[in-house]
């Protein structure tokens, strides 16, 4: 986006001027009508009159917001099965892996932007007037990066949006224009530009209507997204690739097709109603602004938006009112009289004038009348009931809120021998009026993430490590559009977001949690009656688990199991995965036993070194042999046939070795002597392999 200039009497300006008005005389109804809504929600519920006529007479004005509960039960119930976004592949050039990865840049984007909490508000709104936005953002991903990241913004005021009223679609894709407003001061407005112009603009009242653009201490710009059309042609190259003519620089020889066509551009510009303060073209090919709806009905030509408020306003009104009603029924009804004989007050007249009053803890009364007769004691008469019709009525008016909103309130519901079954079909019934707020929520999604597809080729255009996102959650990296050469030295690119054409699918129902519980409780029964199904799945079982420790025994059972090893996201067919992995095991199972092999040859030229060392200097073998442990003579049983080859292999350097170490012996005798030592050390061998499996041990101390 480039600085702001002075455009003076720039088109533009005029332009949007005119779209807001037309924009306000189109959707002027529904904003007004809308925000009365919100306030109703919010609690503002009784006539201003008939409110200010009761504060005169100091009556009450209860308010029992009922209708805001119910908002939130319908925004809630939404949360717990968030519509998900997938990505699937639409093109030869496309293929699956690039697509999961594709996805998870989608979660990286919503998870690092917050979206969940833009989507709420966003179906908030909608619930409780009738519409509700948020908005998809590009931007630099440090103030020190070249890198940009795509975020998700919610629009916190929906009042600030004005929307094309020529769109009729219900996930706002046709929206050829948008507005965005902002009222900041005017010394923000100095700090933001500081060489733009705030000096000639004319006071023209305060409010939000489309004329006032200037108050008396605020100043309101404009984001100004418009599209522009441009005919152009668009080229078919060799390799399926569609480009238009004016971004293709290479060569003619590619171009197996081309036909007319036009070329959307949405531009952008941020003004006041004096200047263009910035301005750029959008990287994509939509504008980035995402209505989300509630009701929608036409009337006499005119679109008419609302939520559930609207038809509950009634109601309500008229449950306060009876609420109120009753509140004064009972504080302005008689107190219950007491009845005693004549004369049993005497001398305690004040404390039985004021009993109806005060809370005494003692009544003291005279146990005879007036006559001196015995009497009874004082009784109190039962107070009369509240009027039956006011009763009636409040629970009346509670049905009707419940009915024109079609919530289904399981408090209400009889209580008794019913089944989960039974109240759950009940739960779907009443979820079925309200649905359509949970399909319009899919459908603006859905068009945010193809709003996402189409900028993720310009902003992730480069090699660079992603943060992917899971299914489950779980983040990877990934390194996107990675090029390498093959064996025949041609360059190619993997993980490639940059070509293919995926579109957008949504996933609907529970969430992963929700499913991974629904998963473990289906499965253990399965599990817990089947070995062999443990053995194959039971790491799956564990890994969908929420204890501590539950991931360790996941991975403790996948190491020892082929089918865990199975890469979903590789190319490899999972079958040759399988035979490669038990490959795998075999082979460290034979390095494992080729080094214990080589340790014992080792150990047992070492052996036999020491052995002729002690010949060489006339000591008995059996000292040598009674210094070795019981560890020590199991592996000269284990390994005694590796052994002897060594020393047969090595005979004639051990020879050698040996007259080298013993120069005063003659060469005949020394060789009668090696040849007897040799003799001798293989009888002592086969007697400790005796002892050993007799499990004795001869050549410890005892």
């Amino acid at each position: 986006m480039s600085d702001y200039q002075d455009q003076g009497s720039d088109p533009r300006i005029g332009d949007a001027m005119q779209f807001l008005r037309m924009a306000n005389e189109a959707e002027g109804t529904n904003r007004s009508e809308g925000l009365e809504d919100l306030k109703f929600a919010a609690g503002d519920q009784w006539p201003v009159e008939i409110q200010n006529s009761r504060n005169l007479e100091a009556r009450p004005c209860l308010t029992i917001n009922k209708v805001d509960a119910y908002c939130r039960s319908i925004v809630n119930n939404i949360r717990q099965q968030r519509p998900r976004i997938k990505v699937h592949g639409m093109n030869t050039q496309s293929d699956a892996k690039t697509a999961q990865i594709i996805e998870g840049i989608t979660r990286h984007i919503e998870v690092n932007s917050d979206a969940d909490q833009a989507y709420d508000n966003a179906v908030d709104f909608a619930v409780r007037m009738g519409w509700g936005y948020w908005r998809v953002t590009t931007d630099y991903v440090r103030d020190d990066s070249f890198d940009q990241e795509i975020f998700i913004e919610q629009i916190t005021n929906p009042f600030t949006v004005y929307f094309d009223p020529n769109s009729i679609l219900p996930d706002g894709s046709d929206a050829e224009k948008v507005l965005i407003t902002e009222v900041i001061s005017k010394e923000v407005f100095r700090k933001m530009y500081p060489n733009a112009d705030d000096t000639n603009f004319t006071q023209r009242g305060t409010g939000d209507s489309d004329a006032e653009w200037v108050m008396k201490e605020d100043i309101r710009i404009a984001e100004y997204f418009y599209t522009e059309r441009k005919r152009t042609k668009l080229l078919l190259l060799d390799d399926g690739t569609k480009v238009y003519k004016d971004d293709y620089e290479g060569p003619e020889e590619l171009i197996v097709g081309e036909r007319e066509t036009v070329k959307k551009i949405i531009k952008w510009c941020k003004l006041t109603s004096n200047e263009i303060l910035e301005e750029g073209t959008w990287a994509g090919r939509y504008i980035p602004i995402v209505p989300v709806f509630g009701q929608q009905l036409i009337v006499d030509g005119k679109r008419k938006r609302f939520g559930i408020v609207r038809q509950a306003k009634d109601p309500q009104r008229m449950y306060n009112f009876w609420q109120t009603a009753f509140t004064e029924s009972v504080a302005l009804a008689p107190k219950a009289k007491w009845l005693l004989a004549e004369g049993q007050d005497e001398g305690h007249e004040s404390e039985w004038a004021n009993a109806n009053i005060k809370a005494y803890p003692v009544l003291r009364y005279k146990q005879k009348d007036i006559e001196g007769m015995p009497a009874p004691p004082p009784q109190r008469l039962q107070p009369e009931p509240p009027p039956a019709g006011i009763v009636a009525a409040i629970g009346a008016m509670d049905q009707d809120i419940q009915s024109v909103i079609g919530v289904f309130d399981p408090a209400q519901q009889a209580t008794g021998n019913i089944s989960g079954k039974a109240l759950n079909g009940q739960q779907q019934q009443a979820d079925m009026s309200t649905w359509h707020f949970y399909d319009n929520l899919t459908r603006s999604i859905r068009w945010t993430g193809k709003i996402i597809l189409d900028l993720i080729p310009h902003i992730y255009d480069s090699e660079r490590v992603m943060r992917i996102i899971g299914v489950d959650g779980k983040p990877s990296l990934e390194t996107i559009n990675e090029p390498v050469m093959e064996e025949d030295g041609v360059y190619k690119v993997l993980n490639d977001v940059t070509v293919g054409e995926y579109d957008v699918v949504m996933e609907t129902g529970p969430g992963f949690n929700s499913k991974r519980q629904e998963a473990v409780a289906a499965m253990l029964p399965l599990i817990g009656s089947n070995e062999e199904l443990f053995k194959a799945a039971g790491d799956l079982v564990f890994r969908n688990m929420d204890f501590p420790g539950a991931d360790t025994i996941a991975d403790r059972l996948a190491a020892a199991n082929p089918l865990a090893q199975i890469d979903d996201k590789s190319d490899i067919p999972p079958q040759v995965q399988m035979q490669l992995a038990q490959s795998q095991q075999q082979l460290q199972l034979l390095q494992q036993q080729l080094q214990a092999l080589t340790m014992d040859m080792k150990y047992g030229a070492t052996v036999k070194q020491m052995q002729e060392e002690a010949e060489t200097k006339r000591k008995l073998m059996d000292v040598t042999a009674r210094a070795h442990n019981t560890e020590t003579m199991a592996e000269v049983k284990v390994n005694d046939q590796n052994t002897r080859a060594v020393t047969s292999q090595n005979k004639t350097e051990i020879d050698a070795i040996t007259r080298l170490l013993v120069a005063n012996m003659p060469v005949a005798e020394l060789e009668r002597e090696i040849e007897r030592r040799n003799l001798e050390q293989a009888q002592y061998a086969n007697i400790a392999a005796f002892d050993i499996d007799d499990d004795q041990n001869s050549f410890l101390p005892q």
